[in-house]
């Protein structure tokens, strides 16, 4: 038996077609989602893992705090210095991020004159306080901008 396309009902086949869309939609950002997550986990895996990696490489003498007393004025450090702002506006926005400057202050993970530089740069990016859209920083974003301070520290 074949299927004769002109006997067709148009509205029994846009209804089956507006379904389908919806669930394949509904799937499909629930796929992009759980990939989303995946990514994030792996970059964080990874930022991890590099860590890990420079800290073992490192000689004793090297590794004394503050890890970073000032930015370096290499065009590479501009660049990992703008990825890094970049994480901790998106992630904490402005408050949270000056803020956890102030923390890395404290613990000796950056030395006085290259926090300021960095409250300076956040300070620029200062918009309207919106700090509902953003969220408290996590453990494991603290160790993200570990790897960030070390990368810097690694290009003075």
């Amino acid at each position: 038996m074949t299927l004769n396309p002109r006997e067709y009902d148009p509205e029994e086949l846009r209804s089956a077609a507006r379904q389908s869309d919806g669930q394949n939609i509904r799937e499909l950002k629930e796929r992009l989602t759980e990939h989303e997550q995946t990514a994030d986990e792996a970059i964080r895996s990874s930022q991890l893992k590099q860590l890990l990696f420079m800290h073992s490489s490192a000689s004793e003498e090297n590794l004394q705090r503050p890890y970073l007393e000032t930015m370096p004025g290499k065009y590479a450090a501009e660049i990992t210095l703008f990825e890094w702002l970049e994480f901790l506006l998106e992630r904490g926005g402005v408050k949270r991020s000056l803020d956890a400057i102030d923390y890395y202050e404290s613990i000796g993970w950056v030395g006085e004159n290259a926090a300021e530089e960095l409250r300076d740069h956040v300070r620029g990016f200062a918009g309207p306080a919106d700090e509902e859209a953003h969220s408290d920083f996590e453990m494991t974003d603290h160790v993200l901008s570990l790897v960030f301070i070390a990368r810097l520290s690694s290009m003075e």
